[in-house]
């Protein structure tokens, strides 16, 4: 065996290492490396794995599954008795009359069925009857029994009490905090870095981390809303539809908008000139994309044409201005030669074409590079409006959209920069034309004068250019007739606004976009976008400032190249960490309610800690009370021990009698306890609800016990009964038949 084995290795022979002297040359020492002396003790080494301690361990875990099994034999007993005074309610009675054969032909069999696996011994007396016998005795002393499974009531309560106030608090403060879908979502937005931007491409990478289920972008910006004769800012965020569907938004009226992704997403930006080349499905032949500044390649005419279409007739020629011109793209027929002419798809898939249109100086086609002025009456050179295809034509991307221009047939035609000989007769002077560009040496005098928690930068615009001296007019961006103009406001703002919440579904509202070079980095000066009416769609609660969401199409379609942040969701609340730690690793910071909930329930978790400690002082106490109630109870039940054990009951089934008792005690004291507490808490609901009704809050519940609290309530007053019931057990299985009936 194991002890024989280690006895021969310990018993083994090791021969020291000798060092010999010699007369002759000294030779080389062997080096002996000296382990650390392990000494074993042999006997206790036996005695552990001896057949007395196997026996021994044998025997506790015999001791185990039967305090198990006396266990469910009792809850089992506790439930019987529970149904039978249920049926002695007149009340209840007629019910479990009806019932009765269901119970005995199923249940019952049933029951009879689990009493017999857990008795498994043969033979003795069964722990059911000890069990029985038990609450027998019990009631013979009621006083003492009821004191005694009241005071171990009332330790089990204060420990139930003060846990589900614990509890309870956790969670009312949680969910002022956050909402269960708040647990798994995270908001993603710009690290240290300064090379670090949320794009498009930067959503797809986010997107492709396992376990993140969406990944909604955000775009953040102040708007200025128009209302009353007066202007006040809010906080304005550009979201797609699936972002207020997906964000725990509390809603009080209306519907959210609806947006489709591909047309709400950034443009794609190609280096190509720095030009912004913008994609986008479902468009319509006539729809206005942007205002544009550009020009044509030198030594190439264009045709003009009414229409935007190539079957559209000709009005006359156009060529290369020195300074360019100004205009406003539309959408129309597709052509080829340019991949702007097939950047657009309609409804039905047909590719479209982006068409400029402005007016133009009109140029007349003689032969085969042969072009001459069209001059009018007077012999002025005639300019027309019409639309160009945007083939050979250079357009400034960089203030492509926030050049001011109203779109009418009767506007001054004005060229940008020098004008030509023949195009002096214009209206318009050179100089009185380079006055409306913008400088080029405007730069942006916006000054951040705060960021919010929401990571809105509040700005004041400066009034002069940088370097020049001159003043830098805030330009002016037009939104797109494609835009959904509709919007989610929160109570804040209609508050702002003087309307009421129900008649606030429907209204409308006027607003401007402030546009900072944070979102587009091209910007060389202050912008805004031109004021357009919004419809309000829904009403949520959350904020206490005022707050506006809007389709991020709409945002995005000023120019804005980059998102201000993202709000990721993950599948499981579980993965949040794990998913979280993977954006940080690309370099951008993450945010989440989640943090807050946890330092909630690690504070809560030391407050529980410390309550529970107050009830187990409680506790202690009822289980010194039911220990003494044992104690007497054992004297003065020494003769009736003697009895038992004349009559053949064996000192273990004696020991199990005495053990029942404790442990119906336990177990009994901690039901009524669990009862107790939960009612002292209610109560204490109640009481605090009453007053929060009187200041407006409403109902508050500050207690709460969760199900796995109430078994870990239970199990630990069956085992503080078996623990107090143990002394009292063993004495009596030590006393002698014989002196006990001789006892008085």
């Amino acid at each position: 065996m194991l002890s024989d084995l280690l006895d021969t290795q310990l018993d083994s022979p090791v021969e020291p290492a000798i060092a010999e002297k010699t007369s002759g040359p000294k030779p080389l020492e062997k080096k002996h490396w000296h382990l650390p002396k392990f000494t074993f003790d042999r006997s206790k080494i036996r005695k552990f794995f001896s057949k007395e301690t196997i026996l021994r361990l044998e025997e506790e875990g015999k001791v185990v599954l039967s305090l198990l099994s006396f266990f469910g034999l009792l809850m089992l007993f506790l439930g019987e008795m529970f149904l039978k005074a249920l049926g002695r309610v007149k009340v209840l009675k007629g019910a479990f009359e009806s019932t009765e054969k269901f119970w005995s032909s199923r249940m019952g069999k049933m029951s009879e069925k689990i009493i017999d696996r857990l008795e498994s011994r043969e033979g003795g007396v069964r722990r059911s009857f000890l069990i029985a016998l038990a609450f027998r005795n019990m009631k013979a002393k009621k006083t003492r029994s009821f004191v005694t499974v009241g005071g171990m009531g009332v330790g089990i309560a204060a420990i139930v009490f003060l846990v589900s106030v614990g509890y309870g608090l956790q969670n009312l403060v949680v969910s002022r905090v956050a909402r269960l879908e708040e647990l798994k979502m995270a908001d993603v937005t710009l690290g240290q870095s300064a090379n670090i931007r949320i794009d498009n491409a930067a959503v797809q990478s986010i997107e492709n981390i396992p376990n993140v289920a969406k990944v909604l972008p955000v775009v953040s910006l102040v708007g200025k809303v128009s209302f009353g004769g007066g202007v006040s800012e809010s906080v304005v965020h550009g979201v797609t539809g699936d972002y207020l569907a997906g964000a725990g938004l509390n809603k009080v009226k209306g519907e959210y908008f609806e947006t489709e992704a591909k047309t709400a997403l950034l443009p794609d930006i190609r280096v190509a000139g720095a030009t912004t080349v913008w994609q986008s499905e479902n468009a319509r032949v006539g729809a206005r994309i942007r205002n544009v500044v550009f020009n044509i390649e030198p030594e190439t005419y264009l045709r003009v044409r009414a229409e935007p279409n190539t079957k559209s007739e000709i009005i006359g020629y156009v060529r290369r201005v020195e300074g360019g011109y100004e205009g406003v793209e539309y959408w129309g027929e597709g052509y080829a030669g340019s991949d702007r002419g097939r950047e657009g798809k309609d409804g039905e898939g047909n590719e479209l074409g982006r068409w400029i249109k402005a007016p133009y100086p009109i140029w007349d086609k003689k032969g085969i590079d042969d072009y001459e002025p069209l001059y009018d009456s007077e012999r002025i050179q005639e300019w027309r409006e019409g639309y160009v295809a945007e083939l050979d034509l250079l357009v400034d991307e960089d203030a492509s959209s926030y050049v001011a221009w109203e779109d009418a047939t009767d506007r001054t035609p004005n060229v940008l920069g020098e004008a030509t000989e023949s195009a002096q007769v214009a209206t318009a002077s050179a100089s009185q034309i380079a006055s409306d560009l913008p400088s080029p040496e405007a730069t942006i005098t916006a000054t951040i004068v705060g960021t919010d928690e929401q990571g809105v930068e509040w700005v004041t615009l400066g009034d002069e250019a940088s370097g020049a001296g001159a003043i830098a007019e805030v330009m002016i961006v037009d939104l797109p007739e494609s835009a959904q103009r509709q919007a989610v406001v929160n109570r804040a703002f209609l508050e702002l606004l003087g309307v009421d919440i129900n008649d606030a579904v429907g209204s409308t509202f006027e607003i401007a976009f402030v546009i900072l070079n944070t979102l587009k980095p091209d910007l060389d000066r202050p912008a805004e976008s031109s004021l357009a009416k919004y419809v309000v769609q829904a009403v949520i609660e959350e904020g206490n400032a005022p707050i506006i969401y809007v389709p991020l199409g709409d945002i995005t379609s000023l120019g804005i190249s980059n998102y201000s942040q993202a709000k990721l969701i993950v599948k499981d609340k579980s993965d949040l960490a794990k998913v979280r730690q993977q954006v940080d690793n690309l370099g951008y910071k993450t945010a989440s309610v989640a943090d807050t909930v946890a330092q909630i329930d690690k504070l809560f978790g030391t407050a529980r800690a410390v309550l529970a400690t107050f009830g187990m002082v409680a506790l202690a106490v009822a289980s010194l009370g039911m220990f003494n109630t044992l104690t007497v109870s054992l004297m003065e039940r020494t003769r009736e021990v003697g009895v038992m054990k004349a009559m053949g009951m064996q000192s273990s089934e004696v020991k199990e009698l005495f053990l029942a008792e404790a442990m119906v005690m336990g177990i009994l004291g901690g039901i009524f306890g669990v009862l107790a507490g939960w009612i002292a808490g209610k109560m204490l609901g109640v009481i605090l609800s009453a007053f929060a009704v009187i200041k407006g809050v409403g109902y508050v519940d500050v207690s709460y016990i969760p199900p796995l609290f109430v078994i870990f309530v239970l199990v630990l007053s069956f085992v503080v009964g078996v623990v107090t019931g143990i002394y009292p057990a063993r004495r009596a299985t030590k006393i002698s038949a014989l002196d006990a009936l001789r006892y008085e």
